[in-house]
């Protein structure tokens, strides 16, 4: 599922860089919800930022998101369904070569905030 290799560690070394760049906040008080979520998680898989870390981080912050807003199973699917559309639109909106500005404008910034929740940098 995860490959190991030079594109992992250029993945880690641009995650660091994105540090320096992004706000790190928590999740509630950046008004993140679930759609938002599901779509950086999207993102960080088409740009092939998706790690174990990144994966236990969106874990984190889907369960926290769906508790905090008490949705039921059926509001939390449809909600998931959405961001994953959102992310998919705009991979087919960027065309060739454009999803390298996405990936390190969106996709890099997502991991990073993925791996800082995996880590108990930032809550959920």
């Amino acid at each position: 599922m995860y490959e190991w290799g030079s594109a992992t560690c250029r993945a880690a070394v641009f995650a660091a860089a994105a540090a320096s760049i992004v706000p790190s906040n928590d999740a509630a008080a950046s008004g993140r919800d679930l759609t938002r979520a599901v779509y950086d998680y999207a993102v960080t898989s088409y740009c092939g930022t998706l790690t174990p870390a990144v994966e236990a981080g969106f874990r984190k912050e889907l369960a926290a998101l769906t508790a905090r807003a008490g949705l039921d199973a059926e509001a939390a699917r449809r909600l998931r369904i959405r961001g994953w559309v959102e992310a998919d639109r705009e991979w087919s909106n960027r065309g060739l070569g454009g999803h390298r500005a996405w990936c390190e404008e969106e996709g890099l910034p997502a991991a990073y905030h993925f791996w800082e929740i995996a880590k108990g940098i930032k809550q959920p």
